[in-house]
């Protein structure tokens, strides 16, 4: 990727990347973001959670994973309170992290559908146009960083609160958050020529902004443009953080995470999704779910590390889902299909509400009716099928996150994250 085409893309939230700028004279103080952090892990075409986080054995009549052949629910392996699946590597992360997670299962998705599926997992709608956790938090708590919502693909909608910023693999990414360095000392520009043509670009954006007869998206492109050029040297402290020689180019998942996590160390983004793929396993189902769930736990480990080395994990809260998940039995294929109901997962470190499993399907991964006061499935009047809305309620409300403009219209309320429930 040349620096052009990646000013173009990563203008989108910060156009002032597109001009020939070191430090500016003129620029407002940085504050970099130490407050939260949030991170949203999307694995995507639909996860087999009976062999993750939801594990299923066999029934009399179906053979529901060749895993568990031979198994009964008793010998399934436990870390903490936490049952998980002996499989993939499965072993080696939910003993490592069990006290940072919540699982909760048994969520209806309500549909088989990869884009249904996508929206509604990660806005908690199945209405086109809701945001998603990723952006209600960027605009929640990061209105005015200038990378506040990174988005590496997956769902992505901002509802108009946000914008998001998208970096895909290059080598040069300090030379494109530092246009005006040549080398390690050198610059295109003396610093007072850059100053002199900061302050024209200015002028001229005033003298446009005043022309009555612009456009409406003109104007506010403009404004975006402008309100972004501040932010100049925010990015080049940005730039400052990322290592001369360490950037993982050999692994698309892994870089993601790198540059998110740099970002919020750097104190520019609060937000960021990474989309894991892998999972849409109609045909030979164990071997591609191997495969994703590997990757994907690696990559979830990555990041932990990562952000302890970074000095950033003890703020950072990730939420782990998928579109749905796969069926209880094997197709003709030895793969699975779609099924509706699957899991969410929640993990923060030494998190008071961690090391819990809200369980909320039977042993043919059905939905059950979950008790709000108990979160138990105890058959009491007012239980309800958990939806993806339910998880995001209780989400936000941890992360304080206002539900002004897009409320949930829910009878119930579950309060996953009361460590005294369930």
């Amino acid at each position: 990727m040349n620096r052009r085409k990646f000013l173009s893309m990563l203008g989108y939230a910060s156009a002032s990347l597109a001009l020939p700028v070191s430090k500016m004279s003129h620029a407002v103080d940085f504050v970099p973001h130490t407050g939260q952090l949030f991170l949203t892990v999307q694995a995507s075409g639909g996860w087999d959670v009976s062999s993750f986080c939801d594990p299923k054995v066999n029934t009399d009549n179906t053979v529901i994973n060749n895993w568990a052949v031979g198994m009964s629910r008793d010998d399934l392996p436990k870390a903490g309170n936490i049952t998980y699946a002996p499989f993939a590597n499965n072993e080696a992360f939910f003993q490592r992290f069990y006290n940072d997670m919540l699982i909760v299962n048994g969520v209806d998705m309500q549909t088989n559908s990869h884009r249904v599926g996508v929206m509604h997992a990660w806005s908690g709608r199945t209405s086109v146009g809701f945001p998603s956790m990723t952006a209600l938090f960027s605009a929640e708590h990061g209105p005015i960083l200038p990378v506040s919502y990174l988005n590496f693909g997956g769902y992505a909608e901002t509802a108009g609160l946000t914008r998001y910023s998208r970096i895909d693999k290059m080598s040069e990414l300090r030379a494109v958050l530092e246009p005006n360095v040549v080398g390690s000392n050198g610059r295109f520009y003396p610093e007072s020529d850059v100053n002199q043509i900061v302050n024209a670009q200015q002028a001229r954006l005033e003298r446009m902004k005043a022309d009555g007869s612009i456009l409406p998206r003109q104007r506010s492109a403009m404004a975006a443009y402008y309100q972004a050029r501040p932010n100049t040297v925010a990015l080049e402290q940005f730039a400052s953080v990322i290592p001369d020689d360490s950037l993982i180019e050999n692994s698309k998942t892994l870089f993601q995470a790198q540059i998110a996590i740099l970002g919020f160390k750097a104190g520019v983004t609060c937000a960021a999704d990474i989309e894991a793929g892998g999972f849409d396993s109609h045909q030979n189902n164990d071997n591609e779910q191997v495969a994703a769930m590997t990757n994907l736990t690696d990559l979830l480990t990555y990041i932990w590390d990562y952000a302890e080395a970074q000095g950033v994990s003890d703020r950072l809260t990730i939420m782990v889902g998928s579109d749905f998940a796969r069926t209880p039995y094997y197709n003709n294929s030895d793969g699975k299909n779609h099924w509706p109901v699957g899991s969410y997962m929640m993990m923060r470190k030494d998190a008071s509400w961690g090391n819990r499993v809200i369980n909320a399907s039977d042993e043919n991964q059905n939905a059950l009716a979950l008790n709000p006061s108990t979160l138990l499935v105890d058959g009491e009047e007012g239980s309800a099928m958990l939806h993806p809305m339910h998880v995001h309620s209780a989400l936000r409300n941890e992360l304080g996150l206002s539900s002004s403009g897009f409320p949930f219209s829910l009878s119930q309320e579950f309060d996953f994250f009361n460590a005294g429930l369930g």
